[in-house]
């Protein structure tokens, strides 16, 4: 598994950057390899975003940010924002006690 955290800027209206990822994201979960992501929105700077975004492996990260409705869907929201992406991969992962 990898894990692609994008950390967004966004400059334009938060709430048409919301919509906007909302469409992505639809389109993003019915690629093979997508497993979950989580759009995440700084409580100290609401132009502030992060996706983490979680997938089988980087090809098939790759091959979705290459299949063209993706391509098209991001437009609008390349127009919103400035993403700074780096795909990870987990090195640790825990839970709390109780859970």
């Amino acid at each position: 598994m990898i894990v692609l955290v994008n950390a967004f800027q966004v400059h334009g209206s938060p709430s048409e950057f919301e919509r906007e990822f909302s469409n992505v994201s639809e389109c993003m979960r019915a690629q093979p390899g997508f497993l979950h992501h989580r759009l995440l929105c700084s409580q100290g700077a609401d132009s502030t975003y992060v996706n983490v975004a979680e997938w089988q492996d980087e090809q098939s990260l790759r091959d979705a940010l290459a299949h063209p409705e993706v391509i098209e869907r991001l437009r609008p929201l390349a127009a919103l924002a400035t993403g700074r992406p780096t795909v990870c991969r987990p090195v640790l992962d825990r839970s709390s006690l109780g859970a």
